[in-house]
Formats: structure tokens, sequence, C-alpha cells
């Protein structure tokens, strides 16, 4: 599996965490107001029989968990009959069913899921919208929609709580293809330098900064030769 899916699952499945835990929670309490006195009795009477159960929050955290033992089929098949009424619930629902498409590699599925959420009305956790513009910005860049990628990008530098190397490569790469090398320059430059300043912690850092300082001397000599 790529990094970039890896990533995907992780940012998902620690927003589950969270999220369920409180949202659970929520629908309980919303889906069990007892009525009182005579109009309980008569709700009592005239109740139809028992429909059935309707999925709740928990079939997210199910479903990350098909994610992470690599079951992405599995993960869309659960969610599928689920329709959340929260806006909150809806948007966590998509950013899963994206990151089991980037399992798969339907690049076209998982933008279209990712751009559900950063086009849903205001309101959303900050930190989903950043999650799904990243996604959003990496199924682009797999699709070959290069314009699309920097639109999606300058979204995300709206909201995201800070800056990421990987993306301001991707970035590069994405100006790179459209001829414009002084950005893509640019955005190499910012990705060396937040490469470098994280150098030590893992095992891939120094690769990874030695990789964009190639990069970025390819760039500067085929700007160069402009």
């Amino acid at each position: 599996m790529s990094s970039v899916g890896v990533k995907g699952k992780v940012v998902v499945c620690s927003l589950g965490l969270t999220l369920c835990a409180t949202l659970v929670c929520n629908a309980q309490a919303t889906n069990h107001q007892p009525a009182d006195g005579q109009a309980a009795e008569q709700a009592d009477q005239q109740a139809p029989a028992p429909a059935a159960p309707v999925l709740g929050p928990q079939v997210l955290e199910q479903a990350n968990a098909l994610l992470l033992a690599e079951d992405a089929e599995g993960a869309i098949a659960l969610l599928r009959d689920y329709a959340p009424q929260n806006p909150t619930m809806r948007a966590f629902k998509r950013n899963t069913l994206a990151a089991a498409y980037v399992d798969m590699e339907d690049w076209e599925s998982a933008l279209a899921q990712y751009v559900g959420v950063v086009e849903a009305p205001g309101g959303l956790p900050p930190n989903m919208v950043a999650s799904a513009s990243m996604g959003a910005i990496v199924s682009c860049m797999k699709l070959g929609r290069y314009e699309d990628a920097v639109t999606h990008f300058e979204a995300w530098k709206r909201i995201a709580v800070e800056p990421q190397a990987g993306l301001h490569f991707e970035i590069s790469r994405a100006y790179k293809e459209l001829g414009q090398y002084t950005l893509a320059i640019e955005n190499l430059e910012v990705a060396l330098r937040l490469a470098e300043e994280k150098a030590g912690t893992s095992d891939e850092d120094p690769n990874m900064v030695m990789y964009f300082r190639n990069q970025l001397a390819e760039l500067q000599r085929l700007a160069g030769g402009q």
C-alpha cells in the first residue's frame, strides 16, 4: 500500500475514534426520547411493527476496522445503506469511503467523496475539511488534473493547521506539469525546508531530504533553460 493510503487510513480512523464516541451518545439520546402520560400509552397502542434497525454511528467504527484490515470492499459495502442525518457524520462517511477508494486506486470515486466534504455547507470540523482537501489534491494529481489540484491546495492552505512537506511537493509537481516553474520551485523549496526541519524524526527523513534536493536542482535546471 502507498504511504498516501496509509496516511489516509490514519487520518480517517483517528477522527473516527473521537467523533463516534461523542456522536453515538448523541444519537442514542435523540432516538430514545420517552413520551409522557396518556400520549405514551397511545403511542404504545398505535405503534407499528418494529422496523429494521437503523444503522448507527457504530458502523463507522466497523468500517474503519475493515480499512485497517485492508478490506476496502467490505468497508464500502458496510457503508452503502448508512445515511446519517448529522452533517458531520455524513462528511465522516464520505472521508471513510474515500479512504477505501484510495486503497482500491479508484481515484475518480475517491475524488468525488473528498469533494463532497470540501463543498459541504459550513460547520464541519476544520481538520475534517483539511483532510478531505488533502485527499482531493492527491486524487487530482493521480488523475492528471493539475489545475484542480492547485485549486484544492489553495483551499487547503486557508484551513490547514500546519504545513505539509508532501503536499507542497505534490503542488510543485502540478506547477511543473503546467509549465509554471517559478511556482514549482517556490513550493519545492518549502517542501525541502519542512523536510529538513523534521530530519531525524523517522528513518525516511534523510532520503526525503535528498530526494527533494535532487528534484529542486532539476527544476532549477529546467527553469534556467526556458
